[in-house]
Formats: structure tokens, sequence, C-alpha cells
């Protein structure tokens, strides 16, 4: 068992039992704040924006988290590492530079991220 990761919006939402596979499990989950709002577009969009669903499976994917982080010291490092291709794989690389300043790794459901500093979880 991990001590503590980093979790990007799929790496919650496996840790939550939203997503199919087993990421491995950890101690302590932390997240960016603004990963909840891509757990919130992907559970509306699953539940076809019916609110009582989508707001039941919200409160039980963020519950995961033990830390929340605020995201607007990352921004200029996510952008950069990033590149302008990757606006839906934001969530996933600033995840990614948190899990590098901490030192710890990261769970997630993105092929996008690749790291040499940190060991990079997915749940398949």
């Amino acid at each position: 068992m991990l001590r503590s990761a980093v979790c990007d919006a799929g790496g919650m939402l496996a840790s939550a039992g939203m997503l199919e596979g087993e990421p491995p499990h950890a101690e302590e989950l932390l997240a960016l704040d603004w990963s909840s709002i891509t757990v919130g577009r992907f559970l509306a969009a699953r539940h076809h924006g019916r609110p009582a669903a989508t707001e039941v499976e919200v409160g039980t994917t963020l519950a995961v988290v033990d830390e929340w982080f605020p995201v607007r010291n990352l921004v200029t490092e996510t952008v950069s590492r990033a590149g302008l291709q990757a606006v839906d794989a934001l969530d996933s690389w600033s995840a990614l530079v948190l899990a590098e300043h901490l030192k710890v790794p990261l769970l997630t459901a993105s092929d996008e991220v690749a790291s040499d500093i940190i060991d990079i979880h997915r749940p398949w």
C-alpha cells in the first residue's frame, strides 16, 4: 500500500469505484481543487445531467480525497509542460506537476502523462 498519492480526476473516480479497474490503494489521497470540476463534468455527462444521481456520485468521489491543494500555484508549469494540445488533459498534467513537487506517486486514468521523477499508477 502506498503511503500517499496524488490523484487526478480519473484517479479519484477509480479510487471511488466509479471507473473500472483497480488503482493501487493509498493511505492518503491528495488532489488539486480543480479536479473536482472534472469529476463533476464526467459524472454529469454519465448521468445525462440528472442532478440527484450526479450529486450522490460526486459526493462519493470527492470524499476519497484527504487533502485538497489550490491549482493556481501550478498553472504556469502545467501549461508549459502540457502544451497547447492537452486541453482535455490539463487536470492530469497539473496533478502530475503536484505529484512531482511532493515526490509521491500519481494515480491517473490518463495515458497522456509520463514522468521520469515519480511512479505513475493506472487502474488497468
